[in-house]
């Protein structure tokens, strides 16, 4: 049987090729919510894939994984990319692009429009099951950089956010810290919510009082920008939930006349390129970029060889890095 062609989708949703081809470029505003499920669950039925991708799979010739993150703009994430690139086989490319949770599942199918073989997610994704039976039965391969224990249909690669939120915890706890803030993010991934979740029991456990502070995003700015509210806590030390916000906050602290550490510690997360080289140097959970990024593609690969193998998952340990930036409570 050939490839399942956009008539055969708009035959079983009983739509047209039109309205086939506007819902699934995501120009389908006009039609209700049960048209386009028909639709997707048409194209899911008859395994669709547009014909830049079938052109791709057919041709075989060169490999094209996609790679979808939340921005470039944050080291982590850039790294992450680089990596990947470094390790690329001659035959497989790359296409890389960036969405926040608003418009990743959207961008999931720009990238399958495009001709991937397989997408590499970083971004959190509104629906993320739903995203990975859908690729999976239109044969696209799907590895996530997620904790996500119940998704059974796509690969994962991670480093445990519950590890690294509890040993941020322990390291302030160890250093007598009594209240602490946790500067958050005002929508939290996934992956957040295990990392603060295991923050906060840690410090319930050594009845530690957590304060939190919200900010808008996990920028620089945004972590400079929550200083004067991280100040008026009263607390000791604060744990940030990646090192740009740590680094913001490190700034604007100095700023009001705050110094870390010898006032405030503060603790941030991922060990960044420039966490060793800012002043104070960062105190910091590393997350193993270089694995992460090298198992994503190795697994990436592996599921378009063996699209009916068993899931695999790849869990790596997030290890605490003490440099300057946090001190003993005085």
């Amino acid at each position: 049987m050939g490839k399942a062609s956009i008539r055969d989708v708009a035959n079983l949703a009983g739509v047209s090729i039109a309205t086939v081809s506007q819902v699934l470029n995501g120009k389908g505003e006009r039609f209700s919510d049960v048209t386009k499920q028909k639709v997707f669950a048409a194209r899911d039925e008859v395994g669709y894939v547009p014909n830049a991708s079938a052109r791709s799979l057919k041709r075989g010739t060169t490999t094209m994984i996609g790679v979808l993150v939340p921005s470039l703009r944050n080291p982590y994430f850039g790294d992450i990319v680089q990596r990947m690139q470094e390790g690329l086989p001659d035959n497989v490319s790359l296409s890389i692009m960036t969405a926040e949770t608003a418009t990743a599942d959207q961008t999931v199918e720009t990238l399958v429009a495009a001709g991937v073989q397989g997408i590499v997610v970083a971004s959190q994704l509104s629906n993320p099951p739903a995203v990975a039976r859908s690729l999976k039965r239109r044969g696209i391969a799907m590895v996530v950089l997620e904790n996500h224990d119940e998704l059974e249909d796509a690969d994962a690669v991670y480093s445990s956010d519950t590890q690294g939120g509890r040993k941020a915890a322990e390291h302030l706890i160890a250093l007598g810290h009594k209240h602490v803030v946790l500067l958050g993010n005002q929508v939290y991934t996934d992956n957040l919510l295990y990392r603060t979740a295991s923050f906060k029991e840690a410090m319930a456990e050594a009845g530690v009082k957590v304060s939190e502070v919200a900010t808008r995003n996990l920028t620089k700015h945004a972590g400079r920008a929550a200083a004067m509210a991280v100040s008026v806590t009263h607390a000791t030390a604060a744990f940030a939930l990646n090192d740009e916000l740590a680094i913001g906050l490190i700034s604007g602290l100095n700023a009001i006349g705050i110094k870390v550490p010898t006032e405030m510690s503060v603790i941030g997360y991922d060990d960044t390129d420039y966490a060793e080289f800012f002043r104070p140097a960062l105190t910091t959970i590393e997350q193993p970029v270089w694995d992460i990024a090298k198992s994503a593609l190795d697994l990436v690969l592996q599921r378009i060889a063996q699209p009916d193998g068993e899931r695999q998952v790849a869990a790596f340990d997030a290890n605490l890095i003490v440099r300057e930036s946090t001190a003993p409570f005085a």
